[in-house]
């Protein structure tokens, strides 16, 4: 024992001191290992302490989904995120819609990813969808992506989408919006998302198609969002994805530009509107970013979006179910000159609320404000 008499008398200058009984400790030490032979021992097929630790989080998972469940709460008033579901048959031919998954799953959304297996489900067909659920898996790990992963053995592209907008959110939240994609390239896919345009649509999740070319994304560098007058209820979800997107470090040089297109005459209001939008913290972008174009009565808008995104990494455009209806695959060609691009079509408006506290993207909310939508057969030009 050091220090002087008086503080060894005082019991000041000395270090507090724990006792450990060597037999109970002995004794716990040994409960333990029995415990554990004794588990190995009557479970000879799952042996090793990873695999009782995982067995323990399932059990942990499972109490927490139904919990969820049960204490689900109106979400009407609640902070809307993006809880997506993707469905593709080109998972290993092209990434475009995985990618665009993981960059909305990385830190503000939730993301489920469904490979389509198109057939009856048999025994070969079990197989396949076993093997390339592992290469699936294999993505996720690669990529370092936060996206669930599955495969869906279906006869049809109808009964695949049947299927999928029943599956539940894997977050206990429930999936509020689909994904789906084709490839410019080879546009032979998206008849049959056209097809069933009017399925998804009748279960009220907003709905983005992915039409992607070989260009790809680039470097990631810029993020076009196009209003028009047709796009009021399009645009919160359109730049409040464009804000998830962006916060993704493969994003981390990105930015947001904002275009819209309006006839001359309403170019000043609009202008002023947007820049409202600005000074209030509803759009969380710097107005050297937001240009107002006039569209001339002779000028198409597509000729105009692919001059004025040309370089951009991908282009963010809105479209209502009546066009669709009426222009069908036209709606989605005469941008050849730009890369990726994401269709949006929302149900609800999205009210987009800045929080100045935040790190994170602005929180949006499930309500009706703002401006009335331009009628869906008003001229596209």
């Amino acid at each position: 024992m050091t220090g002087s008499p008086a503080q060894r008398a005082s019991g000041l200058g000395t270090a507090p001191v724990f006792k450990i009984s060597a037999p109970y400790a002995t004794l716990a030490i040994s409960s333990m290992i029995a415990t554990y032979l004794w588990i190995s021992y009557s479970n000879p097929d799952r042996k090793g302490l990873a695999v009782i630790v995982q067995n323990a989080i399932f059990q942990i998972s499972r109490r927490l989904q139904v919990f969820l469940q049960q204490s689900r709460r109106t979400e009407e008033n609640d902070t809307w995120r993006p809880a997506v579901v993707c469905l593709s048959s080109s998972s290993f031919q092209r990434s475009a819609a995985f990618d665009l998954l993981r960059w909305i799953a990385h830190r503000y959304g939730f993301g489920t990813y469904i490979h389509f297996i198109e057939g009856y489900l048999s025994r070969a067909t079990h197989a396949d969808a076993r093997e390339k659920l592992q290469r699936l898996v294999r993505m996720v790990d690669l990529t370092e992506g936060n996206v669930f992963v599955d495969t869906l053995v279906s006869p049809s592209f109808t009964t695949a989408i049947s299927q999928l907008v029943q599956l539940p959110g894997i977050s206990g939240k429930e999936n509020n919006l689909i994904l789906l994609e084709f490839s410019r390239d080879q546009p032979e896919g998206l008849t049959r998302i056209i097809d069933n345009y009017q399925l998804i649509a009748a279960t009220d999740f907003d709905i983005c198609i992915l039409g992607s070319n070989e260009r790809g994304c680039g470097y990631r560098s810029e993020i076009h969002v196009w209003i028009t007058p047709n796009d009021y209820e399009n645009v919160g979800l359109m730049i409040m994805l464009a804000y998830v997107i962006l916060g993704h470090p493969d994003w981390r040089q990105g930015e947001i530009k904002i275009f819209a297109i309006f006839p001359a005459a309403e170019v000043a209001a609009e202008r002023d509107h947007l820049a409202d939008l600005i000074r209030s913290g509803r759009l969380s972008i710097s107005e050297k970013n937001v240009e107002v174009i006039p569209q001339e009565s002779d000028t198409d808008r597509k000729s105009i979006i692919n001059q004025k995104s040309s370089d951009a990494s991908l282009t963010i455009l809105g479209f209502q179910g009546k066009a669709l209806k009426r222009q069908k695959s036209e709606l989605f060609e005469g941008f050849a000159s730009i890369g990726n691009i994401l269709f949006v079509n929302a149900t609800k408006e999205l009210e987009i609320v800045q929080d100045e506290e935040s790190a994170e993207p602005p929180a949006a909310a499930k309500e009706q404000v703002g401006k009335e939508p331009v009628p869906d057969d008003a001229p596209a030009g």
